[in-house]
């Protein structure tokens, strides 16, 4: 990949310059700076209230996005936040998101999107667009996911990724289901993978399947299906990136390769894909992998500090998963917000360079800025010790080199299409689908591509 060159500059940082990138974005003493404490002159009276902050539910590491906003309290007593967390469901996060925009009744202030959402709010006026705010620093692609229509709407609170975890040795091993690094890291296409799937599943009669994903139906669905279709070649049109799912079209033929990866023997009686994967969600599908059942799993970035525990008798690798798709959430303010300056203030100090280190070292999400990554690939190549969950969380995350590829890489990350009423494309997408491929080795899909259109058009 294109960032490989980059690494070995990197390697010759010295661990001097890599505590001076520390320093300048903001770690004094011990203790991070966060910036200006200082009310702006056009920030407005909140009086008694609080600024209302709708946001997923708080997954990371140690609540760190709560204790962001509990630093922003500390500083501002006079322009006080308030976390309100949603449901862990996506399909639950955007009824209730939609609600409260949908009511005009300034209740939110600034909101949580999941990226594909940000085009259908934009387009309905409900969010107040960033014309002048600063985006320098930001990685270009979760940046991009806030645009629309040429304006910015959304600044990415944290990105994600997918990843494909593997049991990592230092030479390759199919019967233990053991891949070095070097085989892991030239993986980059489906079948790429499916060639490591099989070896191990001929070679090991105890593999249920050769990889764990997360197929039941539900917002996953979609992300999985999209990823493999990728990693496959699928055409993504320019611009909107939709796909073509007309009859005897690429996509249509490259799904019944899906049902075969989940239906098909292989080895003694086992599938490409777990077919339990059709049931299950991302905790299900980790629990498969821990559990020994298959040597690969698809899973999000934050899942390496559960997985490269002291529990597991197997080493843990990951990689960028071919096809990987881009998720994450970006944060924008609601148009009928009463306090709409320093609800952007808010946003701009969630989103910057300091709130972006603490949220990837300390609370394990990939971030949307490079320096985290750089320091943490830069203290590694001069001896620092990576993390090590056995023992504490503190040091460089030894996976910071695979993330940074991932996300900015030759032909990555990949994007759901930008469609208005994605809610809506995706709920179709997978109430078409998910029944036929959890049952039928040979499924239709006749008429996929009219019934995904009656839902962008909201009929």
């Amino acid at each position: 990949m294109a960032e490989r060159g980059g690494k070995r500059q990197f390697a010759r940082r010295t661990l001097l310059e890599a505590a001076g990138a520390f320093t300048a974005a903001g770690l004094v003493g011990g203790a991070y700076y966060l910036g200006s404490h200082r009310p702006a002159r056009d920030w407005e009276d909140l009086g008694d209230d609080r600024l209302q902050v709708l946001t997923h539910r708080d997954d990371t590491a140690n609540g760190q996005r709560r204790l962001l906003i509990d630093q922003w309290n500390a500083w501002h007593p006079e322009h006080q936040a308030q976390m309100v967390e949603l449901p862990a469901i996506a399909d639950l996060q955007y009824s209730a998101i939609h609600a409260a925009l949908q009511s005009e009744s300034g209740e939110a202030d600034v909101v949580d999107l999941d990226i594909p959402w940000i085009a259908d709010f934009a387009a309905a006026g409900r969010l107040e667009p960033f014309d002048d705010i600063d985006t320098e620093g930001f990685l270009e692609r979760p940046l991009a996911t806030g645009r629309v229509g040429g304006r910015l709407f959304a600044l990415p609170f944290n990105t994600n990724v997918g990843m494909l975890y593997y049991r990592a040795g230092e030479r390759s091993d199919y019967a233990e289901g053991v891949l070095s690094v070097t085989e892991a890291k030239s993986i980059e296409d489906w079948s790429g993978l499916r060639y490591a799937v099989e070896r191990m599943l001929e070679a090991n009669a105890d593999f249920e399947g050769g990889i764990a994903m997360q197929l039941a139906s539900y917002e996953g669905f979609t992300v999985n299906v999209w990823e493999y279709l990728l990693a496959n070649g699928a055409d993504v049109a320019e611009g909107d990136g939709r796909i073509d799912f007309g009859a005897r079209s690429e996509a249509v033929g490259l799904l019944e390769e899906l049902a075969v990866d989940l239906h098909e023997e292989v080895g003694d009686g086992a599938h490409v894909i777990l077919q339990d994967s059709l049931q299950y969600n991302e905790d299900e599908s980790m629990a498969a992998f821990q559990q020994g059942r298959v040597p690969f799993l698809r899973h999000w970035p934050q899942a390496v500090r559960t997985l490269r525990s002291c529990d597991l008798d197997f080493a843990v690798g990951v990689v960028p998963m071919p096809g990987g798709v881009l998720g994450g959430g970006s944060l924008a303010v609601s148009a009928h917000s009463r306090y709409k300056h320093v609800s952007r203030s808010l946003v701009e100090f969630l989103t910057g360079p300091t709130s972006q280190q603490l949220l990837f070292e300390r609370g394990g999400f990939a971030a949307t800025r490079p320096e985290p990554y750089f320091d943490a690939i830069a203290q590694i190549a001069n001896g620092v010790a990576a993390a090590d969950p056995c023992e504490s969380a503190d040091g460089p995350r030894a996976e910071a080199d695979e993330l940074y590829d991932a996300l900015t890489g030759d032909g990555g990350p990949g994007r759901r299409p930008a469609v208005e009423r994605y809610t809506q494309f995706s709920r179709a997408f997978r109430d078409r689908l998910h029944p036929e491929l959890a049952s039928n080795a040979a499924p239709e899909f006749d008429g996929l591509q009219r019934h995904l259109d009656d839902a962008i058009d909201g009929k």
